[in-house]
């Protein structure tokens, strides 16, 4: 008894497969060159795109009625969204470049507000220089320490600028 092979349902499944496949195979082969099966796939193409456009345009007055977007008013959203986006991107690009040319004149104004307050101080400081000269020139006896007051003064005057 143990020599026995038991019953395999699969071997017997395989077996008919390979014995039947090549005559089921024949069959297609023949049926698919013939033209009655080219003209009964045509129109099966043909019924079953008319079916399509049916559902799709069921589909857009369904999606009409129920006040809901379809698939073109999305795909025509998302378009608008880019576009506009494009803009927002043009937009923040000029505004960048509008307040980097505000800093640099503001910049500028304060490097220009700073040379006149400089230029200013230049020409007090000239001032009395000629001041002391002319009076120099009066009086030659003018004394050394009043000069040394003069130079005083300014150096108190360019700590007040830095200070500034």
């Amino acid at each position: 008894m143990s020599n026995q092979i038991p019953f395999d349902l699969f071997a017997m499944w395989k077996d008919l497969y390979d014995k039947t496949e090549s005559q089921w195979s024949k069959i297609f082969d023949e049926s698919m060159r013939k033209e009655d099966f080219s003209e009964f796939m045509g129109q099966f193409l043909n019924m079953y795109l008319q079916y399509q456009n049916m559902v799709k345009q069921s589909t857009e007055k369904y999606l009409a009625q129920a006040n809901m977007p379809s698939r073109e008013d999305i795909s025509n959203l998302a378009s608008l969204i880019v576009n506009l986006e494009a803009k927002i991107d043009n937009l923040e690009e000029i505004i960048e470049e509008e307040l980097s040319h505000q800093l640099n004149s503001l910049n500028m104004a304060r490097e220009i507000t700073q040379v006149k307050n400089e230029m200013k101080n230049l020409d007090k400081k000239l001032n009395q220089v000629m001041d002391l000269l002319q009076k120099q020139a009066k009086s030659p006896s003018l004394s050394v320490t009043k000069v040394e007051a003069s130079k005083e003064t300014t150096s108190k005057e360019k700590t007040e600028q830095k200070k500034e």
